[in-house]
């Protein structure tokens, strides 16, 4: 298999493609707890993986005239405290993608004299995503 292009990485918020994005970003990590001792070999570190989390960030272009998830959804989402669904992942048969829960935890909306309107989103995962592959 090749490599994939950016552009076929899509988000969605339940069934709605969120439209006009540039960019997006999935980021999941763990709190580590450091686990060394005087037994540790060669007296190397050693840790031990805790809470797990992640977020999705996502930048586009406002407009308006396109149907599905745009800026105004992300804030009345973040006003409403309304938990999604968000997808993040392929499009194509046979790729994957991550199903969650999340909030909106942040949401910016900025245009410059001489520039288009753009919007960023933040989202945060809440519990335990799934991998899913595209049918």
């Amino acid at each position: 298999m090749g490599y994939k292009v950016g552009y076929v990485l899509k988000i969605k918020i339940g069934d709605n493609a969120v439209v006009g994005l540039r960019s997006k970003e999935l980021n999941f990590e763990s709190e580590m707890a450091e686990a060394t001792t005087d037994d540790s070999t060669g007296q190397w570190r050693e840790y031990v993986p805790l809470q797990k989390g992640g977020t999705v960030s996502a930048d586009g272009l406002y407009n308006p005239d396109l149907t599905g998830t745009n800026l105004f959804d992300f804030i009345s989402n973040l006003k409403n405290g309304t938990e999604v669904t968000l997808y993040f992942g392929g499009i194509e048969t046979g790729d994957q993608y991550e199903e969650a829960s999340a909030y909106i935890n942040s949401v910016t909306w900025s245009g410059d004299n001489t520039d288009l309107q753009n919007y960023s989103v933040e989202m945060t995962i809440n519990g335990k995503p799934e991998t899913k592959n595209v049918s």
